[in-house]
């Protein structure tokens, strides 16, 4: 018997039809408008990334990030479109100054670039100095500028001093318990409670208790869920799954970690003081000019200088040596200038190891070749738009320059993927190397405030560990650097390191 089809059901297939038909052709012209329109079609790179978002996400999510932009340079050249609307630079010898540095020139009178929002978590106590505006910025900056003179650097000495020898002694005293040490740790602890005691006058007691204080889990915590930010800036529908990302522990953890800090710079406000940390020199100079800061801008302030003024310190100190350990040649070199050029560890004193050649020049390699932030902050183009080395980019664009692979163009330096200090004395084979473009600690008015204090506390502690002890890798670690991952800043493995103490007549 025929059936006889009711035109009722007709309709909704009819329907259907016409909705993936206009879905259809709204995707085709979305990809139409990204690769050929859009204002950014000219510039280098996948086509998928220029269409759609998801490639640059799955990288930022697995952490990395680093690897995916170094290859992406190395295929597509200096500039590279990351995704729809983001774009990577390694062009310094003009994308630093033209992207985070002064408005001059043709460009006087136009807005900075700030930062891209997109990429932070909104601060639990308002704003900081890393994302406040250029207002409040100037004022945060001239205060706490104070604690970081070389005035300044030159008093807190003796507490640099103080964990560096702690963290020999603590060292020579794990030994007992095996020769094979986790580096990794040892130098977050020694940086931790550095950067703890010079902010609230008390250290977190890592080394002295050889243990993590919670305040480092939860950084790391936090650190992790910056990507988290990113995607639902992008996809807010992901806000409803973001409980799956973001356990309540970590959420927890990072109300604890700023209750904490709020509560210990209350106290150290409250501690009438003089001895040399950053709260005596702030708290002296706030208020001049009507710069000063309130509490609850100390404390919010405290809770970057915690994270930013320990963990990248760690990173470069962890990565120095690794890569040596990798190039048993600077290894030697350096053994053989420090070892020679002091007769005990008391006699390494700041003013002495910026004087040390192929110290510093083993420290600026690896800061090139490592950078410990990869791939730059990310700006926005205001409005207007903005050229950045001959490309014109709209408004809301990201930008950045990323220093992981700027630092091994070989365009710019000669054996780039190779780790050779001698690039940075007077060895004419890399005469024509740029290395002013080796901005680690950034560029311009928002630049790194503690570049001084970070740069004289690396060359301390690794003096001080080469004079004091030798190094073998231990063959766990020897994928060390490619099992590192981004979050912001690296999310580093344990570095397994066997540890022989120096022993002198």
């Amino acid at each position: 018997m025929d059936t006889v089809e009711h035109p009722r059901t007709a309709l909704p297939v009819s329907l259907l039809a016409i909705f993936a038909g206009l879905s259809l052709l709204y995707f085709a012209g979305v990809l139409i408008h990204r690769l050929y329109i859009h204002p950014l079609h000219k510039i280098p790179g996948p086509w998928i990334n220029a269409v759609s978002r998801i490639p640059f996400a799955r990288h930022l999510y697995y952490g990395t990030t680093a690897q995916n932009v170094l290859r992406l340079h190395e295929k597509y050249g200096d500039v590279v479109r990351l995704s729809p609307n983001e774009v990577s630079f390694i062009s310094g010898e003009t994308a630093w100054q033209e992207i985070y540095g002064h408005r001059t020139g043709k460009t006087k009178g136009l807005p900075n670039m700030q930062k891209d929002l997109r990429w932070y978590n909104p601060p639990p106590g308002g704003r900081h100095i890393v994302v406040s505006t250029d207002e409040d910025h100037s004022r945060y900056r001239r205060t706490l500028a104070h604690a970081f003179s070389d005035r300044a650097l030159a008093q807190q000495e003796a507490i640099l001093q103080q964990y560096a020898n702690l963290l020999v002694s603590q060292l020579k005293a794990s030994l007992s318990e095996g020769p094979i040490q986790d580096m990794t740790k040892w130098y977050n602890w020694a940086t931790f409670d550095i950067i703890a005691d010079l902010t609230f006058g008390t250290p977190f007691g890592c080394l002295r208790d050889r243990k993590q204080h919670m305040c480092i889990d939860c950084i790391y915590n936090t650190l992790s869920t910056f990507r988290f930010q990113y995607f639902t800036s992008y996809w807010p529908a992901l806000k409803r799954l973001q409980s799956m990302w973001t356990s309540n522990k970590h959420v927890q953890g990072r109300k604890e970690l700023y209750q904490f800090i709020q509560a210990h710079t209350m106290q150290r406000m409250a501690t009438e003081t003089q001895r040399p940390d950053f709260m005596t020199e702030t708290l002296k100079h706030s208020g001049e000019k009507g710069v000063g800061l309130t509490p609850q801008e100390f404390a919010t302030n405290n809770n970057v200088l915690i994270g930013a003024g320990s963990e990248t310190t760690a990173t470069l100190l962890s990565a120095v040596t690794y890569i040596m350990l990798r190039t048993p040649a600077v290894m030697r070199k350096l053994q053989e200038e420090v070892r020679g050029r002091w007769t005990s560890s008391d006699s390494i004193t700041l003013d002495e190891v910026h004087k040390a050649p192929y110290l510093v020049a083993v420290l600026q390699e690896a800061l090139r070749y490592f950078p410990p932030v990869p791939t730059g902050f990310v700006r926005r183009v205001p409005e207007g738009g903005a050229v950045v080395s001959g490309y014109y980019l709209p408004e809301a664009t990201g930008v950045g320059v990323s220093s992981y692979p700027l630092g091994r163009s070989q365009k710019r330096f000669r054996d780039a993927n190779s780790f050779i200090p001698e690039r940075w004395l007077d060895d004419p084979r890399f005469v024509d190397d740029r290395r002013d473009i080796v901005q680690a600690f950034n560029f311009g008015p928002r630049n790194c405030l503690g570049k001084n204090l970070a740069i004289a506390e690396s060359r301390l502690l690794l003096a001080k560990m080469v004079w004091s002890f030798d190094f073998e890798l231990d063959p766990r670690s020897e994928n060390w650097m490619d099992e590192c991952r981004v979050r912001t800043v690296w999310v580093k493995p344990p570095l397994m390191v066997r540890v022989k103490e120096v022993v002198r007549e």
